[in-house]
């Protein structure tokens, strides 16, 4: 069993949490009968974002539900691995049963199961996940600082990291500013370039033809050359004003590449035994007014392709559920999903589940979705293989968290990896029997409007 010291009754400010923290983790050293120990501190006001952007020198992770009741911020690791999908998911399930219900794992997964040789994503081809050392948390209940220390078990960091982790902490009163004028773009270019990419495109639709696969996903990388190196938590930071009703996803290891995310598309969410997913698929972009957003939007609707594509995602989505639960059924179908820049067709599953089902058991079953693979699944994985030139990293893989009593996936689409002064961003359209390779290529334009007003074109 891990241990679970009592939480302080009266929240603190950042100087008292950690004397408090300071006259109490020597004792952990002492106390080894618990392989995991957990402390909980009430924070006075803490924006977890907002104090991640002032730490460096460390794993840094942060995650947002869409509807931003939970925020997580992490610093350091208490215990971190990466690897196979697999082995990391199987490391995971042996963590979790020494630790109380609701400590959370965050991290990501990778498309594809494996790396592909040569191709390059930054350090994101494969899985990782994190039990920080220090996590802030902020829900409907508050600010709270969570402080983890693992000990006796293989990979374990010393509780001296810890230390020098806390003597390294900066805080300020005021938040972080981003100067969006000081950031520009000095170079850009797409892989593939809008030929080859009207030919992958026209190559999937003669698989589609040949009745070989039903939908293929085909994803862009637009890489960006900046003026200056932004820190990937401020750029975040301010990602999240570009996409409100978005999860909000950040990983870095030390001070190497960072893997950031505001999707909109749910992947599941696991509440005991409740689970809810949805399918997103169909695009148009936004009106530049009320009048004009009304016509896109029954465009959209009425689009025989775009509602085609929605509805090869909804049936996978159904037929999965019904393997794991004993109810499924549907919350809504076919209903607006109104972003910022875009918006999208989606429709919303939940179902029982049945007894003894794992997470790692959804996310083998449910990835990768028709919305950002295809379908038949294997034939479509292979024609990405075939059709695009990089590797995908955890763009449209899975990212959130694990934890007994709950665990949430997004899945990364809207992302991007950023090194230095290098800014990778990928964007996916669903091909399908009547697509249009130029009305494709300009929805992945649409796609990346968040990123682009935040790098100074104008909106």
């Amino acid at each position: 069993m891990s241990l679970q010291l009592q939480p302080q009754p009266t929240p603190l400010d950042w100087p008292g949490a950690l004397e408090h923290l300071r006259e109490v983790l020597p004792r952990w050293q002492h106390r080894n009968q618990s392989p995991i120990l957990q402390l909980c501190i009430p924070l006075a006001e803490a924006d977890p974002l907002e104090w991640l952007q002032h730490q460096a020198g460390a794993t840094r992770v942060y995650w947002s539900d869409r509807d931003h009741q939970l925020q997580l911020a992490g610093l350091g690791a208490a215990l971190q691995i990466q690897g196979s999908t697999d082995e990391v998911l199987e490391k995971i399930a042996g963590w979790q049963k020494l630790v109380p219900p609701d400590t959370a794992f965050l991290g990501g997964i990778p498309f594809h199961s494996s790396p592909r040789g040569a191709k390059q994503c930054g350090n994101f081809q494969k899985a990782a996940f994190v039990l920080p050392f220090l996590m802030v948390q902020q829900d409907s209940n508050g600010s709270f600082l969570w402080v983890h220390l693992a000990q006796d078990i293989e990979g374990a960091s010393p509780i001296q990291q810890l230390f020098d982790l806390m003597d390294r902490l900066k805080f300020s009163s005021k938040p972080q500013l981003f100067d969006s004028l000081r950031i520009s773009i000095i170079k850009r270019n797409e892989t593939p370039n809008e030929a080859d990419w009207i030919h992958s495109v026209k190559a999937a639709l003669s698989q589609i033809q040949a009745n070989e696969c039903e939908k293929i996903v085909l994803a862009r990388q637009s890489h960006f050359q900046l003026n200056t190196s932004p820190d990937p938590f401020d750029l975040l930071n301010q990602l999240r004003q570009q996409a409100h009703h978005a999860y909000h996803f950040a990983w870095q290891d030390v001070d190497g590449p960072a893997f950031l995310s505001i999707t909109p598309e749910r992947f599941f969410r696991r509440k005991i035994q409740n689970l809810e997913s949805e399918a997103l698929a169909g695009t148009r972009p936004r009106g530049q007014n009320a009048y004009h957003d009304e016509k896109l939007t029954h465009e959209l609707f009425h689009d025989t392709k775009e509602v085609r594509e929605h509805l090869v995602v909804l049936r996978f989505m159904e037929e999965r559920f019904s393997k794991h639960c004993r109810v499924v059924e549907r919350l809504s179908h076919l209903e607006p999903l109104r972003l910022k820049h875009v918006q999208h067709l989606l429709s919303r599953l939940q179902g029982r589940l049945l007894d003894d089902v794992t997470d790692a058991q959804l996310l083998s079953s449910l990835h990768p979705t028709p919305a950002v693979c295809g379908l038949p699944q294997a034939v479509s994985r292979t024609q990405i293989n075939n059709l695009e030139s990089f590797d995908r990293g955890w763009y449209a893989g899975p990212i959130g968290y694990f934890s007994k009593h709950q665990s949430e996936f997004a899945v990364g689409i809207r992302s991007g990896v950023l090194e230095g002064d290098s800014l990778t961003v990928y964007t996916g359209a669903g091909i399908v029997e009547g697509s249009d390779p130029h009305r494709e290529w300009q929805e992945l334009d649409h796609k990346l409007r968040s990123w682009e007003v935040l790098l100074g074109n104008p909106a």
